[in-house]
C-alpha cells in the first residue's frame, strides 16, 4: 500500500513540474508575440489617425511620416527595452522553489508552505519594527505643520500617457472631411500633461497648445453648420482641462486673502487652460452656434460647476470665467433665473457661513450688466434680491474687494425704480460700521453717488435717519471721516436738496457743524475787533484746520440761504449748551457732596451721618 502511494505521488509531483516547465516555456513564446501586438497597435493607431485623406503637399507628408515614425518607434522600442530589462533582472535574480503540497481535494495551494528563508526574512523585519511599535499612535503627526501655499489646483493630472500626434491641418484636408478632422483634434486636446515638471514632454505641450490656437482660428474663420457630435467632444474637452476642484485656503482660520499683501496661487497649466477658455469662447459666439442642440450638454450641472470654479485665486482664470458665464447666459434663455438663483446662493453663503470666495466681484461684474437689462417694471423677485442678498454683502469683513461693482448694481437697482431708495438707505444704516474707519469711508461714497441720482421726494422719506447717522460722522475723531462728509457740500445738487430741507436737516447737524467750526469763528471774531493780530490756530481745541475751514463753509451756506433757520439753530444751540453746562455742574456738586460725605465717615466726626441712608 505505502509503496502504491509513493508512486502515484511521485507521478504527480512529476506531471506538476513537467506542467511547470511547459508553462515557462509558454511565457517565453508569448513574449515576442506581445512585442509584435505592441507595435501593431500603434500602426493601427497611426493609421487611423491618419484616415482622412490629405492632399498631396511634399512638406506636410514628409513633416507628418517624420512625427509617425518617431512615434511608432518609442511605441515599439518601450515594451522591448522593458521585457529585456525584465529578463536581466530574472536571470540575475535567485529563483527559490517552495514545495507545493497536495491537498484533500486535489488542488495545488503555494500559500500554505513558507521557506525558512522568507521565515527567517519576516523574523529579521519584524524585529526591527518593534521599537518602531512601541511609538504611541496617538503622538505621531500632532505637530502641526505650517501651510504652504499651493502652486497649482491640480495636483494630479491625469492617468491616460497617450502620446500627442500632429494632425494634419485643416488647409491640407478637403472640405468635406473637416468635421471628421475637427473632432479628432478636440479628443486629442483630452490629453493632459503634466506642468509640475517643466523638462517632461515637451514636444505635446507645444503640440497641443498649437493645436488649440489652430481649432480657435477655425472656429473663428470658418462658416459651417456644427453637428451634434462637435457640440458633445467640444463640451467633454472643456470640461476634461478646466473642470477640476478647488484646493481648500492656506489659512482657513486667520485673515482673509488680500490680494494687495498675498501672492495668489497661479495655475501651472494656464497656457492651455488660457486656450481652452478662448476656444470654447469663440465656440458659442460663433454665429453657426444652434442653442437648441447645445442644452443637452450645456445644462444646470454645468453651470454649477462652472460657479465653483469662480473660487479660484488665479484672477486669469476668473476674468475668463467671467466671459463665459456671460455669453451662456446671453445664449441660453432657459437658464437665466437657474444662474441668478446659484449665484444669489453662492452670495448667501458668503456672508452667513463661509465669508470667503474669490471671485464675489467678478459675480458681481455679471450681475451689474444683467441688472442693466432688467426690464420695467421691476420683477418681485428682483427686488427681494436686492434686499436680501446685495445689501447683506456690505457686513463681510473684506467690503473693500468688491465695493465699487456692489455699489455698481445698487446704483442699477435705483435707477431702473428711485421707490427702492428707501430701503437701501435704510439697510445701508442697518449695517453701517461702528468703528472700521476705512470701512466707514466705503459706505460714505456709496452714499455720495446715491445723492447724484436721488428723487427730493425720496429725499424727504429718508433726511433725518440718514443726517442723524452724518452727524456721527462729521464729529468722528478720523479726519477723513468727517472731511468726506463736508465735501458733500461741495455738489451743487446735494446743497439744493440741503436748503430745500433746512427745517429739518439744520436742527440735527448744527451742533456737529458748529463745534467743528467754533476755530474759524473765533477768528473772524478777533480779526474784526482786532485786524492787527494773528489768530492762533494751534489752540487745544481745534484738531485740523481744514476740516474747521469746511466746517465753517457748510455753516456760510445756510447763513445765506436760510438765516431765519439758522439763528434759530444758534438759539437752540445756546440753550442746549446751557443746559448742558448746568447739568454738568450740578454733577459735579453731587459728587463733590458724595465725597465730603464718605470722608466724615471714615473720620467719625459728625455721629448723625451714621443714621442717615442713601438712597
Amino acid at each position: 500500500m505505502m509503496k502504491g502511494f509513493k508512486q502515484r505521488f511521485r507521478s504527480k509531483a512529476g506531471s506538476s513540474k513537467g506542467e511547470k516547465k511547459k508553462d515557462k516555456k509558454e511565457e517565453i513564446n508569448k513574449k515576442p508575440e506581445k512585442q509584435k501586438s505592441s507595435s501593431s497597435l500603434s500602426s493601427s493607431t497611426s493609421s487611423s489617425i491618419g484616415a482622412i485623406p490629405v492632399k498631396k503637399s511634399q512638406s506636410g507628408s514628409s513633416e507628418q511620416s517624420s512625427i509617425h515614425s518617431a512615434v511608432d518607434n518609442s511605441l515599439a522600442g518601450s515594451p522591448s527595452s522593458t521585457s529585456s530589462s525584465k529578463s536581466v533582472l530574472q536571470s540575475q535574480a535567485p529563483q527559490i522553489q517552495t514545495p507545493t503540497p497536495v491537498t484533500a481535494s486535489g488542488s495545488t495551494r503555494g500559500d500554505d508552505v513558507v521557506s525558512p528563508d522568507l521565515e527567517i526574512s519576516k523574523l529579521h523585519t519584524s524585529h526591527h519594527s518593534l521599537a518602531f511599535d512601541k511609538i504611541p499612535k496617538d503622538d505621531i503627526g500632532l505637530k502641526p505643520k505650517t501651510p504652504q501655499r499651493h502652486s497649482s489646483s491640480r495636483f494630479e493630472p491625469t492617468t491616460d500617457h497617450r502620446p500627442f500626434e500632429k494632425l494634419a491641418s485643416f488647409d491640407e484636408v478637403d472640405p468635406e472631411y473637416h468635421v471628421e478632422l475637427f473632432i479628432q483634434k478636440v479628443d486629442q486636446c483630452k490629453i493632459m500633461f503634466d506642468f509640475y515638471d517643466p523638462s517632461s514632454d515637451i514636444q505635446g505641450k507645444e503640440l497641443k497648445r498649437v493645436t488649440l490656437h489652430e481649432l480657435t482660428s477655425f472656429i473663428s474663420t470658418t462658416r459651417m453648420t456644427f453637428t451634434p457630435e462637435m457640440y458633445e467632444h467640444v463640451v467633454d474637452m472643456f470640461k476634461v482641462n478646466i473642470f477640476r476642484p478647488i484646493p481648500p485656503p492656506v489659512n482657513p482660520v486667520g485673515e482673509i486673502y488680500d490680494p494687495d499683501e498675498d501672492e495668489p496661487v497661479y495655475e501651472l497649466a494656464w497656457p492651455h487652460m488660457q486656450m481652452v477658455y478662448e476656444f470654447f469662447l469663440r465656440f458659442v459666439e460663433s454665429p453657426d452656434f444652434n442653442n437648441s442642440v447645445a442644452k443637452p450638454y450645456i445644462d444646470h450641472k454645468f453651470v454649477l460647476t462652472l460657479l465653483e470654479l469662480f473660487d479660484s485665486e488665479d484672477n486669469r482664470e476668473r476674468d475668463c470665467l467671467k466671459t463665459t458665464l456671460h455669453r451662456i447666459y446671453g445664449k441660453f434663455l432657459s437658464l437665466r433665473s437657474f444662474i441668478r438663483k446659484s449665484i444669489s446662493n453662492i452670495f448667501l453663503n458668503f456672508v452667513y457661513e463661509t465669508g470667503r470666495f474669490n471671485g464675489i466681484s467678478e459675480l458681481l461684474e455679471i450681475l451689474g450688466s444683467i441688472i442693466n437689462g432688467f426690464a420695467l417694471p421691476l420683477k418681485e423677485e428682483h427686488k427681494v434680491f436686492l434686499i436680501r442678498v446685495l445689501i447683506p454683502l456690505h457686513k463681510a469683513r473684506c467690503l473693500s474687494l468688491y465695493h465699487p461693482q456692489l455699489a455698481y448694481c445698487i446704483l442699477q437697482f435705483l435707477e431702473k425704480d428711485p421707490s427702492l431708495t428707501e430701503e437701501v438707505i435704510m439697510g445701508l444704516l442697518r449695517y453701517w460700521p461702528k468703528i472700521n474707519s476705512p470701512k466707514e469711508l466705503m459706505f460714505l461714497n456709496e452714499i455720495e453717488d446715491i445723492f447724484e441720482i436721488i428723487d427730493s421726494q425720496e429725499f424727504q422719506r429718508i433726511e433725518i435717519p440718514l443726517f442723524a447717522q452724518l452727524a456721527k460722522c462729521i464729529s468722528s475723531p478720523h479726519f477723513q471721516v468727517s472731511e468726506k462728509v463736508l465735501c458733500y457740500f461741495n455738489n451743487e445738487y446735494f446743497v439744493s436738496l440741503v436748503t430745500e430741507n433746512a427745517e429739518n436737516i439744520l436742527p440735527i447737524i448744527f451742533p456737529a457743524l458748529f463745534d467743528l467750526a467754533q476755530p474759524e469763528l473765533d477768528a473772524i471774531e478777533q480779526q474784526q475787533q482786532q485786524p492787527s493780530m494773528d489768530f492762533n490756530y494751534d489752540e487745544p481745541n481745534n484738531w485740523n484746520r481744514t476740516i474747521s475751514s469746511l466746517a465753517y463753509n457748510a455753516l456760510k451756506i445756510f447763513m445765506d440761504t436760510n438765516p431765519i433757520v439758522y439763528d434759530r439753530c444758534c438759539i437752540l444751540y445756546e440753550e442746549q449748551t446751557k443746559e448742558e453746562k448746568n447739568q454738568k455742574d450740578l454733577r459735579q456738586q453731587h459728587w463733590k457732596k458724595l465725597e465730603t460725605y464718605v470722608e466724615k465717615l471714615k473720620l467719625g466726626e459728625d455721629e448723625e451721618l451714621k443714621s442717615v441712608q442713601i438712597k
